[in-house]
């Protein structure tokens, strides 16, 4: 059998010295699988039924979305692949795009299965609080114990269950990476939050809440939740913690509450009541 030429296969030989016709049957045979590619993306919803071979479609989305949680917060949005997704909730590949659209929709998806489950958490406190301060004038004292219902809650929340390598990474990414999703943790949550805490701090330090001296005392005191997350593995070793357990969550409380303390003025020296 003769020898092919160095670098060159049976394909290409026979490419090179076939005849017309043969190179045109290739040709439309090429572009024939193109074309049924593309029409198969286009109507991929119509024409499959169920990718799936097992569980329901409910139950599909569910372990997807509980599977983003967990991927999207180690790998982010960009990181995370669509295999890894699948192969972590035990589907086809193909249900991503078929309940989703792809892997952007199925985070979205995530980020409001988070507003709905952690933000219904935190959004009844401040919309307690700000019943509370409607129809009454709060004191200082007043003001500032509900500054601290408010972040006992978002620590509880942010720290307990294990959200510190899933969702939570998720909200800390988005904040210093912004995707579409922003939009919608802002919308939901967010502004809530940081609007109800400018109110209460504003009675504390007896300012505007539109003044942005009291916005960003509040943001730098919800930093002092963040760094919980951010700086977990520091203060991990350094109290020989494990983890964050509901021992710990307390103990942080705690100490974010005593800082809480010092917005207060502090009487005067020597005076006497």
């Amino acid at each position: 059998m003769a020898k092919l030429p160095r670098g060159r296969s049976i394909v290409q030989e026979a490419w090179n010295g076939g005849c017309r016709e043969w190179k045109r049957g290739c040709q439309d045979l090429i572009r024939s699988n193109y074309l049924f590619d593309l029409f198969i993306r286009m109507n991929y919803s119509t024409l499959v039924i169920d990718p799936l071979s097992t569980a329901s479609a409910l139950d599909a989305k569910q372990r997807l979305i509980e599977a983003g949680l967990e991927i999207f917060g180690a790998f982010n949005l960009e990181g995370a692949t669509t295999r890894q997704l699948a192969e972590r909730a035990g589907v086809n590949q193909a249900a991503i795009p078929y309940y989703f659209g792809g892997k952007e929709g199925l985070y979205l998806a995530v980020i409001q299965y988070m507003l709905e489950h952690k933000g219904a958490q935190v959004l009844p406190v401040a919309e307690e609080i700000r019943r509370e301060m409607t129809g009454r004038e709060l004191t200082p004292v007043e003001a500032l114990a509900l500054v601290r219902k408010l972040f006992s809650t978002i620590v509880s929340v942010l720290l307990e269950d294990q959200a510190t390598t899933t969702w939570a990474r998720i909200i800390v990414r988005e904040q210093m990476q912004p995707t579409k999703a922003f939009d919608l943790v802002y919308e939901r949550l967010v502004r809530h939050v940081h609007e109800t805490l400018s109110a209460l701090l504003a009675i504390v330090l007896r300012r505007k809440p539109s003044d942005p001296i009291v916005i960003l005392r509040g943001h730098a005191l919800v930093g002092q939740i963040m760094i919980f997350l951010s700086g977990r593995e520091t203060i991990r070793r350094r109290l020989n913690w494990k983890k964050y357990a509901a021992s710990e969550v307390r103990q942080i409380q705690q100490a974010i509450g005593e800082q809480l303390d010092l917005l207060l003025p502090r009487e005067p020296e020597g005076k006497t009541s």
